[in-house]
């Protein structure tokens, strides 16, 4: 059966975790594009031709006037909040649907055992197709969980750590950049 004939077929519950599942999908592929596009930039920092918002950080960091190194600090400190705000933009998104689908699985199965009951006191036990449609239902519900759950927790995790490994590239990438700027800049003689 595909997600079209589940969707006819299937009650609320596994309506809403097919958006889940669409959503999700579309978070994981912004979201690798996004950090495969952050890597390229990171590597490339300092390039008169890179446009992203790392050169930008590094410009801001560059320009920052202060004498006092605990206000420049402080302003690289701001700087890489930024940068890691931009990083884990969405990854938070995926780490709801992880939490939250098998939750909506759950109360798929408490209505699906519901339809059970209801159609055992309607009709007895001697109808066991309506017993089994409240089977099916309770699984299917469970399991559609359990699959957006998963795939949205793989993911989840896995952009977690590539967007801290990218953060912790451009910080040793800018504090680099900045020491050799440093011991190229003559001092001031006052």
């Amino acid at each position: 059966m595909n997600i079209i004939g589940l969707w006819m077929s299937q009650d609320l519950v596994v309506k809403i975790l097919i958006i889940a599942f669409i959503i999700a999908t579309i978070i994981i592929l912004e979201k690798s594009y996004q950090l495969l596009m952050a890597r390229r930039a990171i590597k490339r920092l300092d390039d008169e031709q890179n446009t992203s918002v790392y050169n930008d950080v590094l410009v801001k960091v560059r320009s920052f006037e202060s004498h006092s190194e605990a206000l420049f600090n402080a302003n690289v400190g701001v700087q890489l909040e930024r940068i890691d705000l931009h990083l884990e933009r969405y990854i938070g998104i995926l780490g709801l649907i992880a939490v939250l689908s098998p939750m909506l699985g759950l109360i798929g199965t408490f209505l699906g055992v519901w339809h059970v009951f209801e159609g055992v006191g309607n009709f007895g036990l001697n109808d066991a197709a309506v017993i089994a449609r409240g089977i099916k239902e309770v699984l299917i519900d469970t399991m559609a969980g359990l699959i957006v759950a998963v795939y949205a927790t793989i993911f989840y995790k896995l952009f977690e750590l590539w967007a801290r490994k990218l953060s912790i590239d451009f910080e040793e990438s800018l504090y680099e950049i900045i020491r050799s700027h440093d011991a190229t800049t003559p001092t001031k003689s006052h």
